[in-house]
């Protein structure tokens, strides 16, 4: 039986142990997992702060190789190299079809339940304990069945290390500049935080032709490597200079883009800051519950003409913009494998969450193949 980490009770260490797997049904698909991304998403769904159903499998970002299909598949093949992304994503409902797939009505509603389509999980234990499935997949194992439109194919020769941040972090970055702030070429842009998220959406930016990239963080270790992937200056962030130095970038005016992938009340006062006369800041940081974006309606909004974006998942489309970044990725102008910082094998997947809060530590992946 395959292995999975397994989180039994809530503030605990995940359990990894023995599960079974069911064969896919119609619609699912089976995949053995080489690698799954370490997101505090995860980290938030074990201490209680994402409700979700006990027992559960933790892990909503992997990469790997189908092994069976079920009954009506026909995007997926037994053999196709797949990345298993974070939201279902159905393309033919009135959000997909309006252009808006990130809040699929098939997908959002299961997001939470701890199941798949049918309200089912295809986990159990060896005593026939149903075990839940993270946002309809459930990477922290070593094999998984998940619906056909939570994944998308990739070519065998990406690795399953880098692409398993596809899966989410990767994703929501690049969708929150390129498909949610729809940056322009010629336009400036910071990006505050500079995990994951914010690198992809460093590159993102790039991509777009952004004139003037600039990465704020707290770790000169991410700021060097947000040079290395397209950003034109760095800024450290924690001080209380922060936003006048983002305006000496740009002249005083202040940046056209904000992107705030850190959700701190702070950071979230500072893009607002930062941004000059008709410019717009995008907030994709999951912050806490007393996080709030509150400025005075002319003064903050409708004087200086800013818009404010709340970006889930990037505004991301799974099949078209998982093979945008792959396309751009092997064609050298993309960054996955240096965000790829530390691995981990599953019987230290504990070790892996809590890395996630270093310095050192841009992505955390755990090594499933």
């Amino acid at each position: 039986m395959p292995r999975a980490a397994v989180c039994t009770a809530l503030g605990q260490p995940l359990e990894v142990m023995e599960l079974e797997v069911d064969p896919p049904r119609a619609g699912e698909i089976a995949v053995r997992l080489g690698a799954s991304g370490v997101c505090a998403s995860d980290v938030s769904v074990g201490k209680g702060d994402l409700p979700s159903p006990l027992p559960i499998v933790l892990g909503h970002e992997g990469a790997g190789v189908v092994t069976a299909v079920g009954e009506g598949v026909t995007s997926v093949a037994v053999g196709d190299h797949v990345v298993v992304t974070a939201m279902p994503q159905c393309g033919v409902c009135y959000r997909c079809a309006r252009g808006q797939p990130n809040l699929c009505e098939v997908g959002d509603p299961v997001l939470l339940s701890g199941a798949l389509r049918d309200g089912t999980s295809r986990f159990s234990m060896a005593d026939g304990t149903p075990v839940a499935q993270m946002v309809a997949s459930g990477t922290f194992a070593e094999e998984v069945v998940v619906s056909d439109i939570s994944v998308v194919p990739i070519p065998p020769d990406v690795p399953f290390g880098p692409a398993a941040l596809l899966g989410c972090g990767v994703l929501t970055g690049f969708g929150a500049a390129v498909n949610a702030a729809l940056v322009r070429p010629g336009q400036s842009v910071c990006v505050v935080g500079c995990g994951s998220v914010g690198l992809a959406a460093v590159q993102g930016a790039r991509l777009a032709g952004a004139d003037s990239i600039i990465a704020v963080d707290l770790v000169p270790a991410k700021l060097d490597l947000a040079l290395a992937v397209g950003a034109t200056a760095v800024i450290p962030g924690g001080g209380d200079d922060v936003v006048a130095l983002v305006r000496k970038e740009t002249a005083g005016r202040g940046v056209d883009v904000a992107i705030e992938c850190v959700g701190s009340q702070a950071t979230v006062d500072q893009a607002i800051a930062m941004t000059g006369k008709g410019g717009e800041v995008v907030f994709v940081g999951a912050g806490d519950r007393d996080t709030r974006v509150n400025v005075p309606q002319f003064r903050g909004l409708v004087g200086p003409a800013r818009t404010f974006k709340g970006v889930l998942f990037g505004s991301a489309d799974i099949r078209r913009d998982v093979t945008r970044i792959v396309d751009a990725y092997r064609a050298g102008r993309f960054e996955l494998d240096a965000m790829v910082t530390h691995t981990f094998p599953l019987d230290e997947v504990n070790d892996a969450l809590a890395a996630l809060g270093r310095p050192d530590v841009v992505s955390a992946v755990v090594n499933l193949a």
